[in-house]
């Protein structure tokens, strides 16, 4: 296996998206997603922000976290989606998008207990983040971005547990933090060795050219403004390729290393070095 965090990060990414190649349709189901969760966030959110521009704070807020909620469930259906169809072709057999939504709605009162856990999570992590700039705020932002990365990793299989296993949300973050624990120990750290180089291609560059356009953009000159909005187009189009790339990639290898961790299987090209070696621990 390459040595290093980021030659792990590399061979796990190129491997993750050798899968993904051979079942393309898998890309869909993030884009699904992110389509249908516009609806909810119309639907909340616009009325939301109307509520908090006329000085309604509290029922501004209520609206706006019903929203996150409805829109947590159906990027959790979306998930589960990939998540079974992910594992229908790891398992040697064919899968589709209607099939993998339609096993994942028959979990469907699970995923939306998932999807409330998960808005009361990112609530909290909201409020614990400091709103200035103060050293005050910079440590509570520093810690409410760990507790959110520790969440993500100790939740890593709870989409897999609920979807493939059909255990309870509550159930499954518990079954994902002991599969965590008994495979990779408590010493974890960092999170899963999933996706770097995508992030480097895409993500990044996508921020510096948001940020190169806002600055034009306000440098004054027409051609400096239409300049810098045609890159702040071309960086959110970027990042959204880059958040898509990244969430199926994510979803595939949650299933691949959830299928390894809890039944020894090694699958997907990959080797079991590598999906021991898939989760940053520290020594």
């Amino acid at each position: 296996m390459a040595r290093g965090s980021w030659g792990q990060s590399r061979l796990l990414t190129t491997k993750s998206w050798a899968v993904i190649k051979e079942n393309r349709y898998l890309l869909a189901f993030p884009i699904i997603g992110f389509l249908a969760s516009l609806i909810p966030l119309a639907i909340f959110w616009i009325p939301a922000g109307l509520l908090l521009l006329g000085d309604q704070t509290v029922a501004g807020i209520a609206v706006a976290i019903i929203g996150i909620f409805a829109n947590q469930i159906v990027l959790s259906i979306a998930s589960g989606g990939l998540v079974a169809a992910a594992d229908t072709e790891l398992g040697g057999g064919d899968s589709s998008v209607g099939h993998g939504i339609a096993r994942s709605i028959t979990r469907l009162i699970p995923l939306i207990g998932w999807a409330f856990i998960a808005t009361v999570v990112n609530v909290i992590v909201g409020f614990i983040r400091g709103n200035g700039n103060g050293a005050a705020d910079a440590v509570r932002n520093i810690a409410a971005a760990g507790a959110l990365a520790m969440w993500s990793l100790i939740t890593f299989f709870v989409v897999p547990f609920i979807v493939l296993d059909g255990q309870g949300p509550i159930s499954a973050i518990k079954s994902s933090f002991a599969l965590f624990k008994a495979k990779w120990g408590t010493q974890i750290f960092g999170g899963v060795r999933i996706g770097g180089v995508v992030g480097l291609i895409t993500i990044l560059p996508a921020v510096i050219l948001v940020i190169l356009g806002v600055v034009a953009a306000t440098a004054g000159g027409d051609a400096l403004v239409a300049g810098g909005v045609g890159l702040i187009v071309i960086g959110i189009l970027l990042f959204m390729v880059g958040a898509l790339l990244l969430s199926t990639m994510r979803g595939v290898f949650s299933v691949v290393l959830f299928r390894y961790a809890k039944d020894g299987a090694v699958e997907g090209g990959f080797t079991e070095q590598e999906l021991a070696g898939a989760v940053r621990t520290s020594h």
